[in-house]
């Protein structure tokens, strides 16, 4: 509880009940519940420490809670660079190891809020408090973890932290759908929606009849591990990000295994597009297609051309099983051939062009001779995603194509939303073992998302409502990163609608996105509104431009995201006697062929490391931008380039992968800026 305050507490009992609360420190509150039971009361709290008991009864019941801390309570939220626990964090600059062996800070606690989105406020949430103790923190929040780490050690209380985050999650989801609505900044007809979500809601009701298990987390795209392994080619990623799948059992090998047996499918015509099996041009599944073939010689050498194969998100053809008389010859899924064929052909692209567009490659796979006989023989194709299929054709070197282009096919299930128990990536499989026949009642696909605006402020935040609490720690960004011309008002209308919500302008700290590779030149604009909302009273901005990792958005390095979390909080709520940032741009002098750049935050002076690349840039009204030579004049900077006669603009790390160069002697990075901005 947060402590030498007045807090809230609310519950539910019998309607029109006396509620009698009596703390162990001395405190006592009567109130009554409503006509719904309902009750609230405020309690006064006392001094850090503890434990401490609170007794609520309503006269024939009593609820005991205990081993309560007094001390500073946060909300940590945001995506996933929030969620990250020791499970993934501290493998690199961090070390996952040490803490867990060395865990043991009874007074740090930390609730996570079990994921929850609904279209309505919720007003429970799931979770408990747990004791930063060994293996305990295995699902701390990392950054929180750290936080509370240092402000623990600095402040010399208890700290509890509420983790409310959610990987990938936009921040309209943790905005009130009413605020949004009334600031302007929700862009889909009231109307719409209400007809877009009736409609989910029959997908989900149709969704919920059957069986299904939850997705692994890797995903079934490869070109996830091609691209890990242009950056560490020594480790097997491929492997390594489609285990998980090998082993997955979609209950559907049987149809492929077994001959003779679809005589009842229905027929599909190739080429044609998958998605449209249902004539709804949104399918997503595992599919079984069927096909028989005769063969009058053994001494030829066979073999399945595919065509072209179109490898990229979602509603295009994504992998490969192959069996012959029941029996499986090739795979694009795993160490066969074919996988390295797939793997090569995808890792080249990948590696040229540095992109995560469609590609493009070939299966031709040679058929073992031992599988085939000599009359009817059997192919089948195990399918999984959707997509356009092309003709396919098995020749010989004598014969043109035995496959006729009508083939039988079984729809073994299908790729939807989780429904619950929400685990990353957020899809299950819905598996269709009934007869096929009751799938043409299958709706048209419509859904929404734990990114349907308001729908994880109703299921995490709203049920926190009014918890007393010291301030909100923040990081997110990544997944609006394409809309950074909007996030200005979205982060603004965020933080500001919450202290309402709370009645209290607590601070609100946050950690400005990290460089990576992937942002097609959006992350420094990111980056740049996040700066401007320093604006609002009460905030603080962490910069990350000197511990990202450019090839991956998750870096490993949460300790130091955390430990300069707490660095503001101590300087601005408990007293502290430094500064907690780095320099912020402030404004330019422009003098003859020079700018002068001069900044908040300096501290004891600014620091310019030189590395290979410079990342400071000047232009003319031209707004060309050329390297720029950078003078440290302790506090501010000169900037000039041979390039630019009369410069007028200047900006610093101003790409997707910019790394810091530029510090304050307190050992704080600065943010990116431009002053064209």
């Amino acid at each position: 509880m947060q402590r030498d305050t007045t807090i809230a507490i609310w519950g539910q009992a019998t309607p029109f009940s006396e509620i009698k609360l009596s703390a162990s420190w001395g405190e006592k509150v009567e109130t009554q519940s409503d006509s719904g039971g309902y009750w609230n009361a405020h309690l006064e709290t006392t001094k850090a420490g503890g434990p401490f008991s609170l007794t609520i009864s309503d006269g024939k019941e009593q609820l005991i809670v205990n081993d309560i801390l007094m001390g500073e309570v946060w909300l940590a939220a945001g995506q996933s660079n929030m969620e990250m626990d020791f499970n993934y964090c501290c493998n690199t600059t961090d070390s996952s190891e040490y803490e867990l062996l060395n865990a043991d800070y009874p007074d740090i606690r930390m609730f996570n809020v079990k994921k929850e989105y609904d279209l309505v406020p919720k007003n429970d949430v799931t979770g408990h408090w747990q004791k930063a103790k060994g293996e305990t923190i295995i699902e701390f929040s990392a950054v929180a973890y750290f936080f509370a780490k240092k402000l623990n050690k600095k402040v010399d209380v208890p700290i509890g932290i509420i983790n409310a985050s959610w990987g990938s999650s936009e921040i309209e989801s943790w905005i009130e759908r009413e605020t949004l609505e009334q600031s302007g900044l929700s862009k889909e007809d009231s109307s719409k929606r209400s007809g877009r979500l009736l409609s989910a809601n029959d997908t989900e009701i149709w969704f919920s009849k059957w069986k299904s298990f939850n997705m692994p987390s890797s995903g079934f795209d490869l070109t996830l591990a091609t691209y890990f392994e242009r950056v560490d080619p020594e480790i097997n990623y491929f492997d390594y990000f489609i285990d998980d799948w090998r082993k997955i059992n979609f209950k559907d090998e049987a149809h492929a295994i077994n001959k003779n047996n679809f005589k009842d499918w229905p027929d599909i015509e190739l080429p044609t597009n998958l998605s449209n099996i249902f004539d709804t041009n949104d399918y997503n599944g595992v599919t079984i297609i069927k096909n028989q073939f005769l063969i009058e010689k053994l001494d030829e050498n066979y073999h399945i051309d595919m065509g072209t194969i179109t490898l990229g998100w979602a509603g295009e053809l994504r992998e490969y099983d192959f069996y012959l008389n029941g029996i499986k010859i090739g795979s694009t899924f795993g160490n066969q051939s074919q996988s390295t064929i797939y793997k090569n052909k995808l890792g080249d692209r990948y590696r040229k062009n540095y992109s995560t567009n469609p590609f493009k490659y070939d299966i031709d796979l040679t058929v073992p001779d031992s599988v085939l006989k000599i009359g009817t023989n059997e192919i089948a194709i195990r399918v999984i995603g959707s997509g356009n299929m092309e003709m396919i054709s098995l020749s010989s070197d004598h014969s043109n194509n035995l496959l006729d282009n009508i083939w039988s096919y079984r729809v073994a299930g299908e790729f939807y939303k989780q429904l619950e128990s929400f685990k990353y990536p957020y899809m299950s499989f819905y598996i269709y073992d009934g007869p096929q026949e009751g799938l043409s009642a299958r709706p048209k696909i419509s859904s929404y998302t734990f990114n349907e605006p308001g729908t994880i402020y109703n299921g995490m935040i709203h049920p926190l409502i009014p918890f007393t609490m010291k301030g909100v720690i923040w990081y997110q960004g990544e997944s609006n990163a394409y809309r950074y011309d909007e996030y200005e008002d979205l982060f603004s209308s965020l933080i500001l609608d919450w202290r309402k919500k709370w009645d209290h302008e607590f601070p609100f700290y946050y950690v400005q996105i990290a460089p990576y590779f992937n942002y097609y030149g959006t992350n420094a604009s990111l980056r740049e509104v996040q700066r401007r909302i320093l604006k609002l009273p009460k905030t603080g901005m962490v910069v990350t431009l000197d511990i990202g990792e450019n090839y991956d958005i998750h870096p490993s390095n949460k300790h130091d995201v955390g430990y300069r979390l707490a660095d503001i909080a101590i300087q601005n709520n408990y007293g502290g006697d430094g500064i907690s940032s780095g320099p912020l741009f402030k404004d330019i002098e422009i003098s003859q062929n020079k700018i002068k750049v001069f900044f908040d935050h300096v501290g004891l002076g600014l620091l310019v490391k030189e590395k290979s690349i410079n990342e400071f840039e000047i232009a003319g009204h031209e707004k060309i931008y050329f390297k720029a030579d950078v003078k440290n004049k302790a506090s501010f900077l000169e900037v000039s380039s041979k390039e630019v006669s009369r410069p007028m603009y200047v900006r610093y790390a101003w790409s997707d992968t910019s790394s810091a160069t530029l510090y304050n002697l307190d050992g704080y990075p600065a943010s990116s800026f431009s002053s064209e901005l």
